[in-house]
């Protein structure tokens, strides 16, 4: 695909890191900073900005198939956009960072103007964690409706039962499969023999119904139990994320804000629901006396990634259930996570992970990415002449395992006796450099049964 990029920011920068090896892509920047970061990936940098039609005809935008502007002003994002669909035909992703913008233009107007898609990181940032909130004990939800599948990520901590065990062991409900452990800095795809370890961190894969026996195993906790949510940090993350929470029957929010202005704000915003306090979310007697202790979660949405890490390492001390923070730098997500907070999210990580799979090619279906690039799920299209085999019978290549098979309306979790058939859309968790090698594997086979079946024939 061509793909042009408005922006050499970060997010710029992410989603060049993503899409330049398979791709032609053009990025456009006039900082010199960023763009020797860019010149380091096999790219083509176009110094300029993006609002001067004669910047865009230089990066051939006329001519893209996807447009992404990404640069620090919501004003030149839309400015760009509205150029580029009137130059051609490529598809436009468009990120603002003020609410209002995103009100306007992802509404009628918005239609009017054309612009394929709007984009807020901190909307997703907010929408997100709440959906993480929603299973206690997991550190990643993610739900594919169409799909009828839904996707919980576990860690491992000192104590849980599951230590030591073979995964044969934990009696996984039809309906579900275990497709990959996280160790150190490994992806495994895990087998029934595969021994769980503290620390591990564990994905599942499946229907609804399953993935409640599933969410069981790992938080027996009876479902009527209210969720104590504390949130540290009134900005615009923390506000979406109290009004989504809000909505929910389930949960007790209590939002802790410094600046007594921005409390006022709130107030008005939020209902009775929320309990807001005007305090320093990193005085650590404060939060003691916030009975930390019997958390259910708590959130650190300050305003940089020091008072976060600050904030999360208290709620670890008093012992906080779950602890989600806010990485404002994306280098820094790892870096939270090996110090012991449960969950680092970054808004611009989130933002290209949800616009990824609508940019690239139809062929190319990237449903979700992990741990950073290193595994992902994607679609892997059975060739019509594949021959209807059990998966107990296929060697399928190391690093990737089939987690659905996407049959005409339906979608199967299958176990060994199931078979994969010709046409059949596979949902497939591999690491990042194995899924085409799956796609060779199964045209390969479909040949050599043909040519054996010719054979036979003869």
């Amino acid at each position: 695909m061509k793909i042009v990029i408005s922006g050499g920011t970060e997010i710029g920068l992410l989603f060049a890191k993503i899409l330049a090896d398979k791709n032609d892509l053009h990025v456009i920047e006039s900082d010199p900073a960023a763009i020797a970061k860019l010149d380091q990936l096999d790219i083509q940098v176009v110094h300029g900005n993006p609002t001067s039609l004669s910047t865009l005809r230089e990066a051939r935008a006329a001519e893209a198939d996807a447009f992404i502007a990404c640069a620090h002003s919501d004003e030149v994002n839309v400015i760009s956009c509205l150029a580029v669909k009137h130059m051609g035909k490529a598809r436009t992703f468009c990120f603002v960072n003020r609410a209002q913008y995103f009100e306007t233009f992802a509404g009628e107007l918005g239609e009017q103007l054309i612009i394929d898609r709007i984009i807020w990181p901190e909307m997703l940032l907010g929408e997100y964690i709440a959906q993480i909130i929603t299973v206690p004990g997991a550190i990643d939800v993610k739900i594919f409706e169409r799909e009828d599948l839904k996707l919980l990520e576990f860690r491992l901590k000192s104590g849980d039962a599951s230590i030591g065990k073979q995964l044969k062991d934990l009696n996984i409900p039809t309906g579900a499969l275990a497709v990959a452990l996280f160790r150190n800095d490994s992806v495994i795809i895990p087998g029934g023999l595969t021994t769980l370890q503290e620390g591990d961190k564990i994905i599942f894969i499946g229907h609804e119904a399953s993935m409640r026996k599933v969410e069981h195993r790992f938080n027996p906790v009876p479902g009527q139990h209210k969720q104590n949510v504390v949130i540290v940090g009134g900005g615009t993350v923390g506000f979406i994320l109290a009004k989504t929470l809000e909505m929910s029957g389930n949960v007790k929010v209590r939002l802790i804000e410094h600046s007594h202005e921005q409390c006022e704000s709130l107030a008005d915003r939020l209902s009775d629901k929320v309990l807001i306090l005007s305090a320093d979310g990193t005085d650590s007697s404060f939060l003691r006396a916030q009975q930390v202790e019997n958390c259910d979660c708590l959130v650190a949405l300050t305003g940089n990634d020091e008072r976060n890490l600050f904030v999360s390492m208290h709620a670890k001390q008093l012992n906080a259930k779950k602890v989600i923070t806010r990485a404002h730098n994306v280098d820094n997500i790892e870096f939270f996570e090996k110090l012991g907070v449960d969950v680092a999210l970054s808004s611009q990580f989130i933002a290209v992970q949800t616009v990824n799979r609508q940019v690239l090619d139809e062929s190319v279906d990237v449903f979700a990415i992990f741990e950073k690039g290193k595994a992902e799920i994607r679609e892997v299209m059975v060739p019509a002449n594949f021959p209807p085999r059990k998966l107990m019978e296929l060697k399928l290549p190391e690093g990737v395992i089939i987690a659905a098979i996407r049959r005409g309306g339906r979608t199967l979790v299958p176990c060994g006796q199931d078979k994969i058939k010709g046409k059949d859309r596979l949902r497939v968790f591999c690491a990042s450099d194995r899924g085409e090698t799956l796609v060779d594997f199964l045209q390969e086979y479909a040949e050599a049964s043909a040519k054996a079946e010719e054979e036979a024939d003869k």
